[in-house]
């Protein structure tokens, strides 16, 4: 397992006396030797020792108070030079002498000066580093505990990866409830063992681990500071709390790490939530999909046995039926024919809803596919009073599923013929274009209202309203039509709201598209365009 890598605490400061009594003592003791020196002969040469309050004023940190007391010491020893001059003559070796002092009040002056600047330069290195390094540290920790982890696996590496961080004994993390550890739990301690100092799972916590002090940041000491304790809140569930035994780093940089962990911890405890609403969302789709598989299976097997017996029926197996009786019978066959086309549909919805591989594609010549879907509308285009009028190029090639396909293209013409009025043409037309073949179907209906293009490849959307499936007359067969037929077709006229849905999810699975535009001469159009795998 991957820990940061531990960052030593910053060394504190020594201690250091207020720069105003460090100010006071120089000044101090300069006068000292300014009176030391102005009352003894200058051949004693005491005004070597203004170089003491110039290195004294050094400690107050502030190059200008030392080149001030430079100044100072400079005037106060010519001054008393003055004064002893006055008092006992010059002679050229007293004022070497002073020269002498002067220098090395000067001297000492640049050196402290110089030192002082040194110093500062490499505090603030040295600070810097230890930011650098620290921030560093905060880094690792969080890409320690970065990850796809539930919440124990996640308090498992912040509690190895707090260790190293802080330099402590001993770590632990566990969830706190009536004042009881309880899992998620974890814990790590320097030499690897497994912690039991602090405390256990299961382990009542003594009030001062509990309740944290007034004015207290993040985090705070208990057992004389021995002890730091922190809480990282868990929306709707029981505190984490943790429990850092001797950290090397101070209470500041432990406080930094919580503020790190508590957001992961909480995005952690948001992506487990997600993922059981992602399981309990897959059990769903999978039982939803068993019910659809099962319902149109189950639905096939008795439809298809009472289309026989009704066709037996019309042909004449149990004798001469009356006209009436006969008109029931077809109309039976419509209702059994719509509820199987919706079954074939409902299990291609399932299919595509659960990514399930098609089989491998076969080569479809798309205009004979065309072509012969076309022959299957058209009792149904007479119906309804509109022409069909295929404007089919050459032999177009494409890879796919024939039976998808077809459904594909049924769905675009059965859409056309449901919108067309009557006497109205439904043109088909079928050309390559750039490595494609698009095939364009076009209506005279109404074309999209405003804003409602969006919602066309909608399941249980599509070109007209939402249909209602529970009320929606039976649709009338392809075999032909008599008196009392309902006139509907069996294409589903009456719309399931499916139809383009499965048109636009069969394109996009073939490497195709489907689109919709509305021409100059106000006709509809739904170009089906697929990759050819040659042209002919």
């Amino acid at each position: 397992m991957f820990v940061p890598r531990s960052v030593p605490a910053p060394s504190r400061p020594s201690w250091r006396p207020p720069e105003s009594q460090v100010g006071g003592l120089s000044l101090a003791l300069l006068l000292a030797v300014f009176l030391l020196d102005a009352l003894t002969p200058n051949r004693l040469v005491f005004g070597i020792l203004f170089a003491a309050p110039i290195a004294l004023s050094g400690l107050t940190g502030s190059p200008a108070t030392t080149r001030l007391f430079i100044l100072l010491a400079v005037a106060g020893n010519v001054l008393a030079g003055v004064v002893n001059g006055l008092e006992g003559g010059w002679s050229s070796f007293d004022l070497a002498n002073r020269v002498l002092s002067v220098l090395s009040a000067l001297l000492v002056g640049f050196l402290t000066v110089r030192f002082r600047e040194a110093s500062t330069r490499a505090a603030l290195l040295a600070a810097e580093e230890f930011r650098a390094g620290h921030e560093r540290a905060l880094r690792e920790l969080t890409q320690a505990v970065s990850g796809p982890y539930d919440q124990a696996a996640f308090l498992e590496r912040a509690a190895a990866a707090l260790l190293a961080y802080a330099g402590a004994d001993s770590v632990v993390l566990g969830a706190v409830s009536k004042a009881v550890l309880r899992a998620p739990y974890s814990a790590a301690e320097r030499d690897g063992s497994v912690p039991g100092r602090l405390a256990r799972p299961g382990q009542r916590l003594p009030t001062p681990f509990l309740a944290r002090p007034a004015g207290s940041g993040l985090v705070w000491a208990v057992q004389g500071g021995d002890t730091l304790l922190a809480r990282l809140p868990r929306p709707g569930d029981d505190d984490i709390l943790m429990l850092m035994q001797a950290p090397a780093v101070n209470v500041e940089e432990v406080e930094q790490a919580v503020s790190v962990l508590r957001p992961l911890l909480e995005r952690t405890r948001l992506l487990e939530e997600l993922q059981e609403n992602q399981s309990r969302l897959e059990r769903h789709n999978s039982v939803i999909r068993e019910l659809v598989y099962a319902f149109s299976h189950d639905l096939r097997t008795p439809l298809m046995a009472n289309a026989m017996s009704m066709k037996n029926a019309i042909k004449g197996a149990y004798g001469p039926l009356p006209q009436e009786y006969l008109d029931t019978l077809h109309n039976g066959l419509d209702a059994n024919a719509a509820l199987l086309e919706l079954a074939e549909k409902l299990l291609l919805v399932a299919k595509y809803e659960a990514g399930e591989p098609s089989p491998d594609p076969t080569v479809i010549d798309l205009r004979e596919l065309t072509l012969g879907t076309v022959a299957q509308m058209e009792p149904l285009a007479r119906e309804r009073g509109v022409t069909l009028e295929p404007q089919l190029s050459g032999s177009l090639r494409v890879l796919g599923q024939r039976g998808e396909l077809r459904r594909a293209i049924q769905n675009v013409l059965e859409n056309a013929l449901k919108f067309s009025p009557p006497g109205g043409t439904v043109r088909l037309a079928l050309a390559a274009l750039d490595g494609t073949a698009e095939l364009q179907v076009s209506d005279e209906g109404p074309g999209l209202s405003a804003g409602t293009e969006r919602q066309l490849y909608q399941r249980f959307r599509g070109r007209g309203p939402v249909p209602d499936l529970a009320g929606a007359a039976p649709p009338a067969d392809l075999h032909g039509s008599g008196p009392g037929r309902s006139g509907l077709g069996r294409s589903g006229l009456g719309g399931t709201g499916l139809g383009l849905y499965l048109t636009q999810q069969v394109m996009a699975a073939h490497g195709g598209e489907v689109r919709y535009s509305r021409t100059q001469s106000a006709r509809t159009v739904f170009s089906l365009t697929l990759p050819l795998l040659e042209s002919a």
